[in-house]
């Protein structure tokens, strides 16, 4: 499938900025390498609705970097040292104003800016069919630097956004190629909250081996996966590192978290406790708070050339890349089964790739198979499953929680690999199943 070799590991230095406010969870995310104050601003608008106010004159440069802080600790690290207040109206408008010392001098009204996680000076160029991709020769001729290619497209960095945005004009006039688009960012994943008390149930589920030693095997496209549990464990096969390093951390990662949802699901749905299915980790993060359009789509196309049949998407981004969404229509149209996260803004606004028609967009319910959302799932009209949305990992004797449509999606994809254990069935059923189980019902 996807006959070209892939180039790993293309993009491990690449910074990646941006402010993710996920205001269901109360949990909030930053990687802010010296913003004005006002772009921050517009990222929160945004992202919140909320009417925001600013002094004018104001010309604050923010750092910040941070994980999982409370909106209350949040604050403080976003608006760099400068004085506010937040107040709610009985209404439910929520009204927040930026002042240096006087709050009734905030009267400038800022305005909203997605800020799509663009990677400015990063392009993902197409060549037409038929036409041999060399990233080298391709990057010497339009004054880039090439961070990787797999045959069908190639990375070019190049030395400012502006020499970026100046080239792609002319790289879309060009008749061999076929398509251009910057390289986006994909948010930072949830995180995970300490538990003082309570520990996971115990898994009940045991590795069997099939007669002819075929397997089933789930992609794992997320963040480095920590060693677990021997009874979780042994379901893992070896990782592939799609971007190199990773964070040190005594709490869960993400992609840890995840692997655990998937065998859950797994279990769940395993007949006589016992699955051949494996799962594979494909990391896209290394040390790094987020991941792009570029790595994602590697670890997609890497992952089912290595024999994936269930690829697990537990991130997202609320802008599209054609590029990912032609190699997600292609690995489906070989009948791989493509499950993502629907997103945890609380909104109908589509969220990527769940939001593509070949994939299978999972939301998060409140309790078990009722339907009825979780306060902070997205509910678009892309929505497939609805999902419970938490989970419990044990890591270092401790014990922590996760939520969100990322658990959901996980907990699906293992429950695809209990139901289609046999690696020769179709899993268009297995779709048609998991619909029938877990629906969605909009609000």
């Amino acid at each position: 499938m996807l006959g070209a070799p892939w180039a790993l590991g293309a993009s491990t230095n690449r910074v990646i900025s941006g402010l993710r406010w996920r205001s269901g969870l109360d949990r909030h995310d930053a990687a802010i390498l010296g913003w004005p104050v006002n772009q921050v601003l517009g990222r929160l608008k945004a992202q919140t609705g909320w009417k925001i106010l600013m002094e004018s004159g104001i010309r604050t440069q923010v750092k910040a970097r941070f994980e999982g802080l409370s909106t209350r600790d949040a604050f403080p690290r976003i608006l760099g040292g400068l004085n506010y207040s937040f107040t709610t109206s009985s209404n439910g408008v929520s009204l927040l104003r930026v002042f240096r010392s006087v709050a009734s001098a905030a009267r400038e009204e800022i305005i909203g800016d997605i800020g799509a996680g663009l990677i400015g000076d990063e392009l993902i160029v197409r060549l037409k069919g038929g036409t041999d991709l060399d990233a080298s020769k391709l990057a010497l001729k339009w004054g880039a630097e090439s961070l990787g290619t797999n045959g069908l497209a190639a990375l070019l960095k190049f030395e400012s956004e502006a020499a970026a945005t100046a080239a792609r004009s002319k790289l879309e006039s060009d008749p061999e190629i076929a398509a251009v688009e910057n390289n986006r960012e994909f948010a930072p994943p949830e995180m995970p909250s300490r538990l003082t008390d309570g520990r996971p149930a115990p898994l009940n589920l045991a590795p069997s081996v099939t007669p002819d030693g075929t397997r089933r095997v789930i992609a794992l496209i997320d963040s480095d996966v920590q060693a677990m549990a021997s009874d979780f464990q042994s379901f893992m096969l070896p990782a592939v590192a799609i971007v190199a390093g990773a964070p040190v951390s005594e709490e869960p990662t993400h992609g840890t978290s995840m692997a655990e949802a998937i065998i859950r699901g797994l279990a769940a749905a395993s007949p006589n406790n016992l699955s051949s299915t494996r799962v594979r980790p494909y990391d896209v993060y290394g040390g790094n708070v987020s991941t792009s359009t570029w790595d994602v789509t590697q670890a997609v196309a890497a992952s089912v050339q290595e024999g994936a049949t269930i690829v697990n998407l537990s991130l997202g981004s609320s802008e599209g890349s054609p590029y990912l969404r032609d190699v997600i229509r292609s690995v489906t149209d070989q009948g791989v089964m493509v499950i993502a996260a629907a997103g945890n803004e609380a909104g109908a606004a589509p969220f990527y790739p769940a939001a593509y028609e070949s994939t299978l967009a999972v939301t998060a319910s409140a309790s078990s198979r009722n339907g009825q959302l979780a306060g902070y799932a997205n509910f678009g009209a892309f929505v497939d499953l609805a999902v419970p949305g938490s989970t419990q990992v044990t890591i270092n004797g401790a014990s922590w929680t996760v939520q969100g449509t990322s658990v959901s999606a996980a907990f699906a994809s293992g429950m695809a690999g209990g139901l289609a254990m046999d690696p020769r069935m179709n899993l268009l059923p297995i779709r048609e199943t998991l619909a029938t189980r877990f629906p969605f019902r909009r609000p």
